[in-house]
């Protein structure tokens, strides 16, 4: 017969098991990050034509439309879901400006896996909501791919309610409905079609959760002494292994004593690709000793998403999305040694050099003497043997 010990331990036994699998139910299995801005640029979408499939930038045609060009999007989660907002420089409304207009589409494209190799050009999932003249209401899908080429359409809800002219869209996707990854990336997009042309106005790849950034330098520890200065190499690197794109770097309100000056030379900056960023650190002579960090502002764009799934072929983007991530510089500075001090740590370090050469220039200079002796003694040789020689001949 079993006891009662014997009972609640049973009991224990059973919570532990089924709470973490209860709790992994309903908050899936990425950790909930607070709201993060992508930011995409303005005109930066593709117009192009179905038949020819000829693209051309949005801002090089008459035909614009404010209301579709994507400049921001935000998004969060809570574990359970991933929450967007679609933000436009106009209103979104089904009766744009377009004439003919026959459909305006919102949606994301999902890669669990970070596989190009898997899904259609690396898209696992799409969710999408659209308008449709034909039928005149707003329709949501869910879409797999596979590597073959094939599609399913996990969920489809048609006859929406969605509220128009207002300058954002409200996107949100069920983490359940997408196998509940512990990270994948996103793309998000907008598509107006007109008669036999398309406008699309997508994002890049960003990563979900939000990546982690640091700044890797070599050498790796930045030690200062007062009144030095350091050039140093750094890149930035994320904890999800991707290579970000820097697009632009600076300081962010530093109130340190410690000095961080970007590219110090003026180097153009499209020619660093993936060399590390130059920086030049200095330490005024009268900065306390102690450890700094030294906090940085950088715009960062990630891979670029391909808009063959789209419906446009050709390229490999249609975006200029960027985040702003704030990476950190750690410095230590240390007291100036006395002039005695350096004077020792010098000769330590370039002693046996000095000694060398010395020795070597010593030994040339002597041998050089030896020789001008020897030419002199000569000289007056030469000089006694001519005035005996004059004696001898009177």
């Amino acid at each position: 017969m079993i006891s009662l010990e014997g009972d609640i331990l049973i009991l224990m036994f059973l919570i532990l098991i089924i709470y973490p699998i209860s709790l992994g139910h309903v908050y899936g299995n990425i950790s909930p990050f607070p709201r993060q801005v992508i930011n995409d640029g303005i005109n930066d979408g593709l117009y192009g034509n179905n038949t020819t499939n000829a693209n051309k930038k949005i801002n090089t045609i008459n035909v614009t439309s404010d209301s579709r060009d994507l400049i921001a999007v935000s998004h969060f989660s809570d574990g359970k879901n991933l929450n967007s907002t679609l933000w436009f420089l106009g209103m979104v409304s089904k009766n744009g400006e377009f004439d003919n207009l026959k459909s305006a589409s919102y949606g994301i494209l999902v890669d669990v896996d970070n596989n190009p190799f898997t899904g259609r050009l690396g898209v696992d999932y799409q969710k999408e909501i659209k308008w449709n003249t034909t039928n005149n209401f707003w329709t949501s899908s869910l879409i797999e791919y596979s590597s073959s080429g094939n599609q399913k359409i996990e969920i489809a809800t048609s006859n929406m309610t969605i509220i128009q002219n207002q300058s954002f869209f409200p996107l949100s996707l069920d983490l359940d409905s997408i196998t509940s990854p512990a990270k994948f990336r996103v793309s998000y997009y907008s598509i107006v079609h007109k008669d036999s042309t398309s406008i699309i106005d997508m994002t890049n790849w960003f990563d979900v959760p939000p990546a982690q950034f640091t700044l890797s330098t070599l050498p790796k520890s930045l030690v200062l002494t007062q009144g030095e200065s350091l050039d140093i190499g750094a890149q930035l690197v994320s904890n999800t292994g991707s290579s970000p794109q820097v697009l632009n770097i600076d300081n962010e309100n530093n109130n340190s004593h410690v000095l961080v000056k970007f590219n110090p030379n003026g180097v153009n900056f499209s020619s660093f690709g993936i060399a590390p960023l130059p920086f030049r650190i200095t330490a005024p002579s009268n900065a306390q000793v102690g450890q700094y960090t030294v906090p940085l502002l950088a715009n960062v764009s990630l891979e670029m998403t391909p808009t063959g799934i789209l419906g446009i072929m050709g390229t490999s983007s249609a975006g200029d999305g960027y985040i702003t991530v704030r990476p950190n510089l750690t410095v230590s500075v240390i007291e100036r040694p006395p002039f005695g001090q350096e004077f020792r740590d010098f000769w330590t370090t370039y002693g046996q050099v000095i000694s060398l050469f010395g020795a070597g220039f010593a030994g040339g200079f002597s041998t050089h003497i030896m020789d001008r002796i020897k030419e002199r003694r000569e000289e007056k040789r030469k000089r006694r043997e001519s005035k005996v020689n004059k004696v001898q001949s009177q």
